[in-house]
């Protein structure tokens, strides 16, 4: 969940928004993609698919969301800097 929190979070910073339309594919179920309103909502469903498929409980997901955030955060404030004349 910390990647998935912190891949959805930088994709969020990147666009200046949550809401973005995508559809995403699965090599596991092909020719039925999974579409989406905001980057939030894959993260809600990846959160859900993992607690029903049994592999982890819903807090440990939640805490792994708000880890991968933050560090989305925190690489953006202090690595990305800009480069060139200002």
């Amino acid at each position: 969940m910390c990647l998935d929190g912190a891949h959805l979070r930088v994709l969020e910073m990147f666009f200046g928004t949550d809401t973005m339309h995508f559809d995403v594919t699965s090599s596991q179920f092909p020719g039925q993609p999974r579409s989406f309103d905001s980057f939030s909502a894959a993260l809600e469903e990846i959160t859900d698919a993992r607690v029903w498929a049994g592999l982890h409980f819903r807090t440990a997901d939640v805490q792994g969301q708000h880890l991968g955030i933050n560090v989305a955060e925190y690489t953006a404030d202090h690595y990305f800097q800009p480069v060139g004349r200002g």
